[in-house]
């Protein structure tokens, strides 16, 4: 499995990241802090803490542990390559390695974040490769840290107000990265960013569906193929699960779901799909045997103490240890 972290290339992106403020890189603090002194020092902390990890030779980085519970079993996929000379190649999803470990960042200290990040590169690239990987994780910090002096917007802006936000999102970028990097790192994400500039002044124009539709195939027209092509693939996926609901509604056979699936996509997506279904719903019915059997031993007269181990014993025996976490988070709510 492969997590991402957005890198804010969309304005919702933005405003979520903008929402908790400097919080998203120190730990314990889930709230933006009052004061624009506290948000810098507090910024600087996490600036001093990359230092020191950046300072230290690769083979004396101590090792972080296992992952957070919500990276487990998860890969980001990156992998750095190196030209001839030693020297780091960009590579157009580099960014998402730092940003797969900031996912965990509500789970684990920064300082924690930082060190995984850094055993990564190490385990990766060495010499002057590492050191540039080393000086682009700094440069992104500092990124990330000054977004949180943007303009924070709100959750519908105007065209005026997102093309704002995007110039400026853009003068950042020149100021933190070359534009060899700019180029390979965020080209995909202006483009995106460009297509919702151009259905928010499409919004606001007053034009009939058929208008507005017509106009929107000639922005997506202006996506790089790869990019149109993922477009059409969200769509068809999206219209195909709608059918294939509408079909379960209507009592059809999983049979003839099968056929509509492979109609649509191809034998093979139709039979992987099918088996996911089989899973989901092989889930669905452990977890309502569990929820039947807790509930039953909350019902036993046990003592609080007896409960709880019988109903751990009867988690570890339904439950493998990662499925057990995810059982232990939805426990409430079964």
């Amino acid at each position: 499995m492969s997590l991402s972290f957005p890198r804010l290339a969309a304005v919702t992106c933005s405003l979520a990241l903008l929402a908790v403020g400097i919080g998203f890189f120190i730990p314990g603090a889930s709230t933006p802090p009052a004061s624009s002194t506290a948000t810098a020092e507090k910024a600087e902390q996490v600036r001093s803490i990359n230092r020191q990890l950046s300072q230290q030779p690769a083979a004396q980085l101590t090792t972080p542990g296992e992952l957070p519970p919500s990276l487990q079993g998860a890969s980001h996929g990156i992998r750095l390559q190196v030209d001839g000379n030693g020297m780091l190649q960009l590579n157009p999803q580099l960014l998402q390695l730092f940003d797969f470990y900031f996912n965990a960042i509500d789970e684990e200290p920064v300082a924690k974040i930082l060190l995984r990040i850094h055993n990564d590169l190490a385990s990766q690239v060495q010499g002057q490769a590492l050191a540039q990987a080393r000086d682009l994780l700094k440069r992104y910090l500092d990124y990330r840290l000054a977004m949180l002096d943007l303009p924070k917007g709100n959750s519908a802006p105007t065209a005026e107000a997102f093309a704002q936000h995007l110039q400026a999102l853009a003068q950042l970028r020149e100021q933190h990265f070359s534009a060899d990097e700019n180029q390979a790192f965020f080209s995909s994400d202006v483009s995106q960013d460009q297509l919702m500039l151009g259905q928010l002044r499409l919004n606001e124009r007053g034009l009939s569906p058929e208008e507005r539709r017509a106009q929107l195939s000639l922005l997506e027209a202006q996506l790089p193929p790869e990019q149109r092509a993922a477009r059409q693939q969200v769509s068809r996926d999206g219209d195909l699960y709608e059918a294939t609901e509408a079909m379960r509604q209507a009592g059809a056979s999983e049979e003839a779901i099968y056929q509509l699936r492979a109609q649509t996509l191809d034998p093979q997506a139709a039979g992987e799909l099918q088996k996911l279904d089989a899973q989901r719903r092989d889930w669905q019915a452990r977890l309502q045997a569990y929820a039947q059997a807790r509930n039953s031993l909350r019902q036993s007269g046990l003592s609080a103490t007896d409960q709880q181990s019988a109903i751990a014993d009867l988690q570890a025996a339904s439950f493998n240890e990662l499925e057990r976490k995810r059982v232990i988070a939805l426990d409430a709510e079964l």
